[in-house]
């Protein structure tokens, strides 16, 4: 499967919560078909045909997963054992043996090993992203942290105030500039469904190293509090 689509789970294609009801799934499947479906303008200006039908093929594994009850208790299954994979364990961490450390200090240190390693610092109360340095505003990003809703000219303000342009941005998601720059002008029309514009969300905030999950769901409770009709 793509890897543009790999990151989201079954419940995010089909736009529903990992608790919902049968009903829902098969409500949320029916609006999912009509919306990606082979004559949608909107999926053949962002996806190739061979994407395209990846994508369609997807959502109908989506669909046959949750829809069946065993399937779906070992899907649910397997996101827990992944969310559970990436939180760290001490079994990674080094044992620690004082008296190793006492022994090791007794012998010669080579010439080259004895001078400290490079650190790359950064002045105190800056931080830094991989594009670069910027002053960290704790009060900003508070303040963001905190809204249950937000557009996205404060996505806009988050990136200026991690000095990040928008061209890097497109660069590391490869998602064009035009609907990046439509998710933050909140031109709706002007972006294409629903699921691409929350995973567009989602690849903003996670180039600006923020928490991706409180920020995508207070845009898209905006996108929805727009979108109601």
């Amino acid at each position: 499967m793509n890897s543009r689509f790999n990151e989201q789970s079954y419940y995010e294609i089909l736009e529903i919560e990992p608790g919902a009801a049968q009903h829902e799934i098969h409500e949320a499947y029916r609006r999912a078909k009509e919306t990606y479906s082979s004559e949608s303008p909107a999926l053949y200006s962002m996806f190739s045909k061979e994407e395209a039908r990846e994508l369609l093929a997807l959502i109908e594994e989506a669909f046959s997963t949750l829809s069946h009850q065993a399937r779906r208790a070992a899907y649910d299954q397997k996101l827990t054992r992944e969310a559970n994979a990436k939180a760290p364990s001490s079994a990674d961490l080094p044992d620690f043996d004082p008296h190793g450390q006492e022994e090791k200090l007794d012998l010669p240190i080579e010439p080259e090993l004895a001078a400290p390693p490079k650190v790359d610092t950064v002045p105190e109360g800056f931080a830094k992203t991989k594009f670069g340095v910027y002053e960290v505003d704790l009060e900003l990003e508070a303040e963001v942290a905190a809204m249950e809703s937000l557009d996205g000219q404060v996505l806009q303000k988050m990136r200026m105030y991690k000095k990040i342009t928008l061209e890097q941005v497109s660069d590391v998601t490869r998602i064009s500039k035009a609907y990046l720059g439509a998710v933050e002008a909140n031109d709706f029309e002007a972006l294409p469904a629903k699921v691409f514009v929350r995973g567009f969300v989602v690849q903003m905030v996670r180039v600006m190293g923020l928490d991706e999950k409180v920020i995508a769901k207070a845009y898209m409770n905006y996108y929805n509090s727009e979108n109601s009709d």
